[in-house]
């Protein structure tokens, strides 16, 4: 689990992308969209108290190391911190962390994930 002070720092979307913020039933999706309306990168987020708790960030294979993941993550921290939320936690996979880490985020301890089949 990572954890991180938000702050308001948001940045553009790169040229060929636009960037599509919407709130549905509490939860916040970023979104990076290509010309043909293709999603290239996304993460969304909830706020509970103080807290904004961020899931699913990804970024489609075709659209990666140009920098869309840090767009879609100060996305969701401008965002959430515009919500009230001071303090945002995830978890993360290695690859994950490595770039959560460059953003300010703190690893606070490993989580594992359990699947089950049957």
């Amino acid at each position: 689990m990572m954890t991180a002070r938000l702050t308001r720092d948001p940045v553009p979307a790169p040229p060929g992308y636009t960037l599509a913020v919407t709130t549905r039933a509490g939860v916040t999706v970023a979104r990076l969209l290509t010309a043909a309306g293709e999603v290239a990168a996304r993460g969304q987020f909830a706020v509970a108290g103080r807290t904004a708790v961020v899931d699913q960030v990804e970024t489609a294979a075709g659209h990666r190391r140009r920098g869309l993941g840090t767009v879609v993550m100060k996305t969701v921290a401008t965002t959430a911190a515009s919500m009230g939320a001071t303090t945002g936690v995830l978890v993360a996979t290695a690859q994950g962390q490595a770039l959560y880490s460059t953003l300010g985020w703190s690893l606070h301890t490993p989580v594992t994930a359990a699947v089950l089949t049957a």
